[in-house]
């Protein structure tokens, strides 16, 4: 019997409850809805998982666009208790959207692993990877989308940060500014700038802000760097899906040509079996129209005389 891969996700702690936390199967999948298996089957454990992974998908695409709006915001605002509170609600979406992603990637991980199972048939193998594919293909664009937002917001902090740079040295060359940006050291610059400054508080809001700016580009970063690891990781996973789709649809069709080759030497045979009848029934004719020629023969030519 093969092992139960739902019940390896039992010690999987995401930030959100998924159908293996849930514990067991509680026919996620209305009767009636393409793929309904009766509840408790692992067809049904399948498909129940399947439906949590496009649930939490959709709070993630949903996330996103919070995510992007707080962004906007965080851009626009003036003030640094308003910047920082918007920062602060940004970075536990964010932290929300990273336990959501990791669990759809596990749960995508664990339902590839139940589609590669030996003991289940090739066809319902098939489409199980068919339909885990096409998830694993929704979340790998979804995971590029937002990786493209955050790299976008990246790009527009650091222009603000740059713009910044040059009204605190205005001599500042590009290769300096950028060098300054990349390795943290703008802070000491606009640091500078606010003790040489006569406007004092001005001064300050603008190193307070630029230090702001500065950390949400470290932050964005890493949040760039995950999710390009993470839409690696998903899109080696479709590739693997995608060769074990064309290996059993290769075995059935391997199969189906067997069964055609099967099925016409059945026929095959039959037709030499009637045959075969055919010509024992003649024999046997045959054979008894000689026994009654010589019984004739014998009657007349010695019992007769």
């Amino acid at each position: 019997m093969g092992r139960d891969r739902f019940t390896e996700l039992q010690d999987y702690n995401g930030h959100e409850q998924t159908a293996i936390e849930m514990g067991s199967f509680n026919g996620g999948v209305q009767q009636g809805n393409p793929g309904y298996s009766a509840p408790g089957s692992a067809d049904g454990q399948f498909f129940h998982m399947l439906d949590q992974v496009k649930r939490n998908m959709q709070l993630i695409d949903d996330n996103v666009a919070q995510i992007a709006r707080l962004h906007e915001q965080a851009l626009s605002t003036t003030g640094d208790v308003s910047h920082r509170q918007i920062a602060a609600d940004r970075d536990q979406l964010v932290a929300q959207t990273s336990g959501l992603i990791s669990n759809v990637k596990h749960s995508l991980d664990v339902l590839a692993q139940t589609a590669n199972d030996p003991n289940i048939p090739k066809s319902q193998c098939a489409a199980q990877a068919s339909r885990q594919q096409a998830e694993a293909k929704k979340f790998s664009e979804l995971l590029q989308r937002y990786r493209q937002m955050e790299y976008q917001y990246s790009q527009r902090n650091r222009e603000r940060l740059e713009r910044q740079y040059r009204i605190a040295r205005p001599d500042a060359t590009d290769a300096e500014i950028s060098e300054a940006i990349e390795s943290n050291q703008a802070g000491q610059v606009f640091a500078q700038s606010v003790m040489q400054s006569n406007r004092l508080g001005a001064a300050r809001h603008i190193l307070r802000d630029a230090e702001d700016r500065q950390e949400d580009i470290d932050k964005i970063e890493k949040t760039v760097e995950e999710l390009a690891r993470m839409f690696n990781e998903v899109s080696q996973m479709v590739r693997q899906q995608q060769e074990l789709i064309d290996s059993v649809e290769a075995g059935v069709e391997d199969a189906h040509v067997n069964v055609e080759s099967g099925h016409k030497e059945v026929k095959q045979a039959i037709i030499y079996r009637i045959k075969a009848r055919k010509k024992i029934w003649i024999f046997i004719l045959l054979l008894i129209i000689i026994i009654v020629i010589i019984i004739i023969i014998v009657y007349f030519t010695v019992i007769k005389k």
